[in-house]
């Protein structure tokens, strides 16, 4: 977690545990793959490049193949763009992870 949202959570709990529990309740009837797609998605959407890391690593170890990875990131080509694409798929190649080889 980065620093910014360890210090919302000591500064403002009961905010941060609502929030976190909603988006954990959001998600309730889907399955973990398509959670982790859609997280995937929302980082790469937004640029955090730290999010996008850490949901890609998360989508695969729950599953994901790179297929599928790739799959989603065309499949939100209409929100996305070319460019948040190709900025995702460039840090998916700087992660050098032997599956998307």
């Amino acid at each position: 977690m980065s620093d910014a949202l360890n210090y919302l959570i000591k500064a403002r709990p009961e905010a941060m545990t609502a929030y976190f529990a909603f988006l954990k309740k959001s998600g309730d009837h889907l399955d973990v793959k398509t959670r982790d797609l859609i997280s995937v998605i929302t980082k790469v959407a937004v640029q955090t490049e730290g999010g996008f890391r850490q949901y890609l690593t998360r989508a695969l170890r729950n599953g994901c193949t790179p297929y599928e990875v790739i799959d989603a990131l065309l499949m939100a080509f209409p929100v996305l763009g070319l460019a948040k694409i190709v900025w995702a798929t460039d840090i998916l190649l700087d992660m050098d992870i032997p599956e998307f080889r």
